[in-house]
Order: C-alpha cells, then sequence, then structure tokens
C-alpha cells in the first residue's frame, strides 16, 4: 500500500479554533489529539466525544457543547526559531513533529492508542544542548470548574461542568505520567503517557483514571502500541484504493481517517466537528444538524466497508425520541417523532429560542429532519443487511419517523400531498407579524424524497424482520400514491422542480439524487435527464453545503472523470486544511465524506441493487480496490488494468447479485460454473461465503 502522509511545514495557523483545527490531528475514535503552538512551545490538544457542556439556556453558544478537555504544553526553548515539519500519517495513526536548529534537534511523535485512552508521547532531542519539559495547563472559562494536583509520579488536571444549567454533568481528567527518561550519544529520549477519562465512561472516572496512569510502564506502553499498530492495520485491511492520482487516493483514505479518530464511542457520536474541540463556544455548540450535517460524515462509511463506525449513530436519535413524540403530539397533534434541526446527546436540547413563534425551538420550517435522519439506517441497511443490529438500534427510531408521516401527510385528490414544510431552512422567526419565505412551501423535493426512501425501507426491513407486517399495506398505499419528483422546463431544458408552485432553480433539489436515491440509470429517463440538467445547470464545484454530496453525485450521473477529478483539484486547492480536512464556512467534518463517496461511486456504484464495476472511470488509467461494500450484503475486489476488469465479489448474505455487463466478452464464475455477462444486466444466485469471480475471456 501507498503511504500516506500529510506533511505540514509550518506551525498551525488557527488553532484554536471554533470549528476544526489546522494542525496535524489523531485520536483513537473517543480521545483526540491536536498539534498547535510554536516549536518552543508545543502545543497539544486533547479532545473527548463525550465531553459536552450540556448548558440548556437560551442559545449562546459561548455557554455550551462540545468543549476541549485538556492541554498539554511541551516546552523546548532552544527551539524557538527551528525548521518546522509536522506529519500526520493515516495508515499508522499518529502525528510527529521534526524541529531543527542548526546542530540542535528534536524529534516528537504522538500516538492516541487504539484499544485505550492514553495517548503515548515521544521525544528524542539533542542533549544536553537542549532541555525538554512536558506540563497540563489549566482550561479555564466558560463556567469550568477546574482543578489540578499530584498522586505520586502523575500530574492530573480535571474539567468539568455541573451548572444548575446543565442537563447533564460532564467531568473529565488528563492524568500525567513520565514512563522513561533515558540518554546516550548526544540525545534523550523520553516517553509520557497522558491518560483520559470522564464519568460517561465510569462512575470511578477520576480514581481508575489515576490509577492507570499510575501502572503504566515501558513494558505496558509497548504492549499499546503493538496493539495500535494491529487495529489500525485490521482497519486499513477491511478495504483499500490505489489509484494513478495522488489526490483522490489520499484524500479517501484522509475522508475515512477523520470519522475513524472520533466516532467509536457508541453513546457519543461525532456532531458538526467531530470530537476536534479546541476552544470553548464550538460553532453551533457542535452539535447533530439533522438536515445533513450530522449525517454526512456516515454517507461514505457502509460502502467503504466500515459499518462498525456507523454504530454509534443512531445513539443521540434514539436518546431524543421521547421529546421528539411529545414535540409531535403538542405541537402539531401527530403521532410519531418531530425532531428538529439540532438536538444533542443525551436527548440534550441545543435549540431552544423562547421568543421564536416555532413552539420556542428550531425548526426552521422543516419537518424533513427525522426523515432525513433515516438516511444513514437505509445506507446501512442495504449495505449489510444486518438484522439484528437493525432491529437493536434504528428500527425503532424509523417506525416514530414513520408513524409521524403517516399521520402529517394529507391524502387529498388521489395523491399525498405535504402541507407546511420548508425545503430550505426558514430564518427563526419572532414577533406577531413576522412569518418567513417558504414556511408554507408545498410538496418540498425534499421531503418527498425522503418519505419515498423511508417507507420503501420500512417495507423491506419489516418484511425481513418479521415487525409490523399488518402496516405494509398502508405503506405501499403511500408510495403509490406520493408522487416522485416533479419537472420543470428552466431556460429551455427540463430540470427538478423544488416546491410546488416554484419556478427557481434550487440547490436543494439535488439531495433526492444523492444521498436520498430516488434518481438513477432505472429511474424513467426523463427524471434521469432532469437530474442530469439539474446537477449541471447548478455547477456548485465549490459548495459551503453540498461539497459532501454534489462530487458523488456527478460520478452517479455519469459525468466524464477527468472533470470531476479537476474539478477536485481546484477546490483541494482552495479549501483543503494542511491536515486533510476541508474547511468551509457552514460546513465541518461533513466534508469528510466527500471524496470517500465520490471515489467509491467512480470505483463501484451498487444504487438501485445492481452491481456496476469502474462506471465513471477513465478505462485507459489502471487503478485498483479492495473490500468495496456492494448494496445486498457483497464485498467487492477489483481491478483494472491495461483496459480489463479482473474482480471478485463474495457474497455475504447470498442474495441474488445483479451486475452490469463491464464490457463485451466477459463472464462470471460462481462455484465452478461459467456465467456469460451477454445482457446488460446478469442476475446470479449466490449462497452466503459464494465467491463470484469476473474476467474476460
Amino acid at each position: 500500500m501507498n503511504r500516506h502522509i500529510f506533511t505540514i511545514p509550518h506551525p498551525a495557523k488557527d488553532t484554536p479554533s471554533a470549528t476544526l483545527p489546522d494542525g496535524a490531528f489523531t485520536g483513537n475514535g473517543d480521545t483526540t489529539l491536536m498539534l498547535a503552538g510554536t516549536p518552543d512551545r508545543v502545543r497539544l490538544y486533547i479532545g473527548k466525544a463525550d465531553f459536552w457542556k450540556a448548558d440548556g439556556r437560551v442559545y449562546v453558544e459561548e455557554r455550551g457543547g462540545l468543549a476541549p478537555l485538556g492541554l498539554a504544553e511541551l516546552l523546548l526553548p532552544q527551539m524557538a526559531y527551528a525548521e518546522y515539519r509536522a506529519e500526520e500519517d493515516l495508515d499508522e495513526a499518529y502525528i510527529a513533529l521534526h524541529l531543527k536548529a542548526g546542530r540542535f534537534s528534536a524529534d516528537l511523535r504522538a500516538t492516541v492508542c487504539a484499544e485505550e485512552n492514553t495517548i503515548l508521547i515521544e521525544l528524542e532531542h539533542s542533549f544536553p544542548m537542549t532541555s525538554a519539559s512536558l506540563s497540563l495547563l489549566p482550561l479555564e472559562g466558560c463556567e469550568a470548574v477546574t482543578e489540578g494536583g499530584r498522586e505520586g509520579d502523575v500530574s492530573y488536571r480535571i474539567r468539568g461542568f455541573d451548572t444548575p444549567a446543565c442537563r447533564f454533568p460532564t467531568w473529565g481528567i488528563c492524568a500525567l505520567k513520565t514512563i522513561s527518561r533515558t540518554a546516550a550519544d548526544g540525545k534523550e529520549r523520553i516517553v509520557w503517557a497522558v491518560c483520559t477519562g470522564t464519568n460517561h465512561d465510569t462512575a470511578a472516572w477520576r480514581s481508575q483514571t489515576l490509577e492507570r496512569a499510575a501502572a503504566l510502564d515501558e513494558g505496558a506502553c509497548e504492549r499499546l502500541l503493538a496493539s495500535h499498530a494491529a487495529w489500525w492495520k485490521g482497519f486499513w485491511s477491511k478495504s483499500g484504493v490505489s489509484l494513478p492520482v495522488d489526490e483522490p487516493e489520499m484524500y479517501w483514505y484522509a475522508g475515512l481517517y477523520a470519522v475513524a479518530c472520533c466516532a467509536r464511542n457508541k453513546k457519543f457520536p461525532p456532531g458538526l466537528w467531530g470530537a476536534y474541540s479546541t476552544a470553548d463556544g464550538m460553532g453551533w455548540f457542535g452539535d447533530y444538524h439533522l438536515n445533513y450535517n450530522y449525517e454526512a460524515p456516515f454517507y461514505a462509511l457502509a460502502a467503504s466497508n466500515h459499518p462498525e463506525l456507523i454504530e454509534c449513530y443512531a445513539a443521540p436519535l434514539n436518546d431524543f425520541l421521547p421529546r421528539a413524540r411529545r414535540y409531535a403530539r403538542e405541537f402539531l397533534g401527530v403521532r410519531g417523532a418531530f425532531f428538529p434541526v439540532g438536538i444533542g446527546p443525551l436527548g440534550m436540547e441545543t435549540d431552544e429560542r423562547p421568543d421564536t413563534k416555532e413552539h420556542g425551538h428550531l425548526f426552521l420550517g422543516q419537518k424533513s429532519n427525522g426523515a432525513y435522519a433515516a438516511v444513514v439506517p437505509m445506507l446501512h441497511w442495504y449495505a449489510t443487511r444486518d438484522t439484528e443490529f437493525a432491529r437493536r438500534e434504528y428500527y425503532d427510531f424509523l417506525l416514530a419517523v414513520a408513524d409521524f408521516w403517516e399521520d402529517y401527510l394529507v391524502f387529498e385528490d388521489g395523491a399525498y400531498q405535504i402541507y407546511n414544510d420548508a425545503l430550505n431552512e426558514v430564518a427563526w422567526y419572532a414577533g406577531p407579524d413576522v412569518m418567513p419565505e417558504g414556511q408554507d412551501d408545498k410538496n418540498p423535493i425534499l421531503s418527498r424524497g425522503l418519505v419515498r426512501m423511508l417507507f420503501t425501507l420500512m417495507i423491506d426491513l419489516s418484511e425481513e424482520l418479521g415487525l409490523n407486517e399488518e402496516r405494509i399495506t398502508k405503506w405501499r398505499h403511500i408510495l403509490d400514491h406520493l408522487p416522485m419528483a416533479d419537472i420543470m422546463e428552466y431556460e429551455g431544458e427540463p430540470v427538478l422542480r423544488g416546491i410546488d408552485g416554484s419556478d427557481v432553480l434550487r440547490e436543494l433539489t439535488i439531495e433526492y439524487i444523492y444521498p436520498i436515491g430516488q434518481v438513477g440509470k432505472t429511474t424513467t429517463p426523463e427524471l434521469y435527464e432532469a437530474a442530469k440538467n439539474t446537477h449541471r445547470r447548478l455547477a456548485i464545484w465549490d459548495s459551503h453545503n453540498r461539497f459532501c454530496s454534489y462530487y458523488p453525485m456527478a460520478a452517479r450521473l455519469g459525468y466524464a472523470p477527468e472533470e470531476i477529478l479537476a474539478h477536485l483539484h481546484e477546490v483541494v486547492e482552495k479549501r483543503a486544511l494542511p491536515n486533510g480536512m476541508f474547511r468551509y464556512g457552514g460546513g465541518g467534518l461533513e466534508n469528510s465524506a466527500a471524496v470517500p463517496g465520490l471515489v467509491n461511486e467512480m470505483l463501484m456504484q451498487s444504487h438501485e441493487g445492481i452491481l456496476r464495476l469502474f462506471p465513471c472511470w477513465d478505462r485507459k488509467l489502471d487503478a485498483s480496490f479492495h473490500g468495496l461494500r456492494a448494496d445486498g450484503a457483497f464485498l467487492v475486489d477489483a481491478e483494472l488494468k491495461d483496459g480489463e476488469i479482473r474482480a471478485e465479489i463474495r457474497s455475504e448474505k447470498g442474495r441474488t447479485l445483479r451486475l452490469e455487463k463491464p464490457g463485451d466478452g466477459y463472464r462470471a464464475v460462481v462455484n465452478g460454473t461459467a456465467i456469460p455477462l451477454d445482457g446488460e444486466f446478469t442476475d446470479i444466485e449466490t449462497k452466503p461465503g459464494d465467491l463470484v469471480s469476473v474476467h474476460r475471456g
């Protein structure tokens, strides 16, 4: 495998930040580490997925939300004017810093251990010509309670939030211990460990973290590093891509890395900024924005064969269900769950606005937030067909959203209508006479697509799980009588209509294509053509809100690959941070999905239940991938070499494989039987564990 390392030739310029950090970062899915500071004062910001100030007062970002847990500072006074080179190694998941001032040097390596909330910091520096010391600094402010101290050879810093306004208390600790300090051949090598813990991990968070730090020695650290290496090797073995073009490959790995480093805490999934908090007052609390921002980082995970990173996704939705049920009942008089735009963990509200007409909350005119949150379960279900996980994690949530739409839809004139549901966000409005434009939209394309997606999913799930099968007749009636997207003429071309009665070309119409998945090559030719025209006319290759979806849908719609990659290069030049993340005005971790989603769609598509190999790739350029996951629970390895495709497709669940002909003269072989791929599509029956080989000849 190629090495995937971001090299950063200068200190972070915008860290701490209320959005994403711009320095090298790493993490284990719960604890994160961000590099900042200067060569002589190296700063390491420590974040944790569950370190939230759960302040429920009137919306003021500085009062609550995701917050940094700790800050470690490494003093290297002789390095003030040193040459600087930081590295972020995606393959082995560590960050490094190399400093050189004449004949003096310092080399730092920091690892957040994959299997334990312990950070190992290794330093080798010139000795005795330079000095080095590491300490934990207090993080005060934001009404935090802080405490520092020492127990034996462990120093510690505690930070916590437990004001009367907090929905739940949060306490955390960083515990620092010097593991070893040795000198030889003009070099000193120092190893430190920082252990983290919170009250959301265990009630004995303080004592257990201190005990864990006190027990660490050189042997334990070596074992932690060995298990760390094994975990990440296993992670990258699940899937990978090898491309002749550097940027799409590099950012495919970077996008998955950014999510893997912050999405393993089962109760506190990543919000707007992941777990990469370097300042109090993170934008929009760092919460879970359900009208696409929360969902987007998960878009490409199932297809990239990392469904394990989706295991945390449903937790805040399930925790918020009782409140969402009350909102539906009290605010709209319907059953089911009515979700606002933003929610927090453990059932926390982040959207209270006492002076808004929306019942004191921020729905921004939209009824679609719960259905939008169903996108990720949909992607997970079709890629894995994991019945036990679906039953345990997200079926009840989906059923509550289905209840809502059963009641909220209006059946008239032989069709289901959607009233008073804004396509775009509308201002949170106050005053007796101020009603924003858009709050009374009818039949927004976004909701139509989401509701069709939802009830298609509910029918499939209920049949597979044997649950609520008596309701399938009603759900089929909704699908049969809920129109698909309307088409309108715009400057002489058919395009997708955003809302009834409007002839304005609207950006949000294209979400209907991806990730909602209501348009493909096998839908009506008219709808497919209108979708392509809409995408082309919008031309939002550099979009603050659609970057995560616009590029994958371009591949799905059949753009020329060289055109897509040329636009991607422009965005990398303009928007990419030195650490491989992308920073837009309104977007954070969501942008990590753009390139993995794009590359997956270029190399393999399974939308509409049809497996397509290299559907949007230049057949003159060699490329390969392993472990991509197709709808129907198929795992695919494939290579394009000298214009010919070879693939192996393993069936996990024994479903029917529908394969698009990759070209003339190809055949599939399953269980020793050759099947010619003569028609446009070929159906191949499989059993669990079957391997289908595809090749020419």
